[in-house]
């Protein structure tokens, strides 16, 4: 029996992190096992694989008779098309817990809200004793890094710390300056900016057509000199596209650690000043310290859940 380890479509460095890694775990365990995803990796995932020369080699396809885990989700809508639910064994993530899993008693599932997923392999890989390759030290570390902007958000745990610090411990090329290098590069988004931005769907959570998207860049101010009006364009765009009601995309500094949220329209800004209280110009909010999506989305999926 052979599992593939998976993720979500166009997957992030979190994601990427896991898939590998975890794939390399299962082997030295003794098990078969191969990684897969589809669509476009996000850019920084890019970024990280070419500065450390690292290959991907995934599957080909999924097969009917492949035992999938799930890395970095547990959302149905947001995996290969391929995949049928019924041949998951396996869920590692850190987002809320989807309510199809309810019902499925014969899935192992490690669901933890912490900072990156990616520490949870991370801890594994630590605590088994099981010899970890640069290239899964490397991956894992920028992992944790991404998602928590650089140890920075709130959303960070003491596990997120302490497992960034032992994975930094694996391999002298993670240095500050390489990972500074990689967020500046990060920044140079051009082109797949829509991607980039991840608005494309609806919060399934809330009962408000709602959609915040995130970039992480270094020196929001001058990213935003140079992109905002490319921002507010896609963001109309998919708000037409999707029926979004209510759009935006939180932009954050991982250098300087404040964030920009951008409003698509004056409700979405207006709905956003009154759940968390910041004040608003020309669509436009800036935070004292770096805040994430996910803080955000938290205290908004508690307001308009059921019907807020």
């Amino acid at each position: 029996m052979r599992k593939i380890v998976t993720t979500y479509i166009n997957p992030d460095m979190d994601g990427i992190s896991l898939m590998y890694a975890y794939t390399e775990l299962l082997r030295k365990k003794r098990e078969k096992a191969d990684y897969y995803f589809e669509g476009t990796m996000k850019k920084e995932a890019e970024i990280v694989l070419n500065k450390f020369n690292i290959k991907l080699n995934t599957a080909t396809r999924i097969e009917n008779e492949d035992k999938i885990v799930l890395v970095d989700t547990n959302y149905l809508t947001e995996i290969p098309k391929a995949i049928e639910k019924e041949n998951i064994v396996e869920i590692i993530d850190h987002h809320n817990k989807d309510s199809w899993l309810n019902d499925r008693n014969d899935i192992k599932i490690q669901i933890e809200l912490i900072g990156a997923a990616a520490t949870l392999v991370a801890e594994r890989f630590k605590n088994e004793n099981i010899k970890i390759s640069r290239e899964s030290a490397i991956l894992l570390y920028y992992g944790i890094i991404s998602n928590t902007m650089n140890l920075k958000i709130k959303l960070t745990s003491q596990k997120d710390i302490e497992m960034a610090n032992w994975l930094k411990q694996q391999t002298p090329e993670i240095t500050d300056e390489i990972t500074t290098q990689i967020f500046v590069e990060k920044s140079q988004i051009g082109d797949s900016l829509r991607e980039e931005m991840e608005v494309e769907f609806k919060d399934q959570f809330m009962s408000i057509s709602w959609s915040m998207g995130q970039l992480e860049v270094a020196n929001v101010d001058e990213f935003l000199n140079k992109y905002e009006q490319d921002i507010r364009n896609v963001l109309k765009t998919v708000s037409e596209e999707k029926n979004v009601e209510y759009i935006s995309v939180n932009c954050m500094d991982i250098i300087n650690g404040y964030s920009v949220i951008v409003a698509g329209n004056e409700k979405t800004a207006e709905i956003i000043s009154n759940t968390i209280g910041l004040n608003f110009k020309d669509l436009k909010a800036k935070t004292n310290e770096l805040v994430s999506r996910k803080e955000i989305v938290k205290v908004m999926r508690e307001l308009y859940k059921n019907g807020g």
